[in-house]
């Protein structure tokens, strides 16, 4: 399981969202309020991966 490190910052009126991953890159997104940047954050820091589901006809 891969951990992920997050950081909301606001910088000049816009909501800076960073994530560190754990092979240290970092990813950067900017957001329109504090609240989205925080839900974002939870949604791209879930730890469990998501398996692909293959429809059967």
């Amino acid at each position: 399981m891969s951990q992920v490190r997050s950081v909301v910052s606001k910088e000049a009126d816009v909501w800076i969202l960073r994530l560190e991953k754990a092979n240290g890159k970092v990813q950067e997104y900017r957001c329109t309020s504090e609240g989205q940047a925080k839900q974002l954050a939870l949604v791209l820091s879930a730890s469990a991966p998501v398996e692909p589901v293959q429809l059967q006809a």
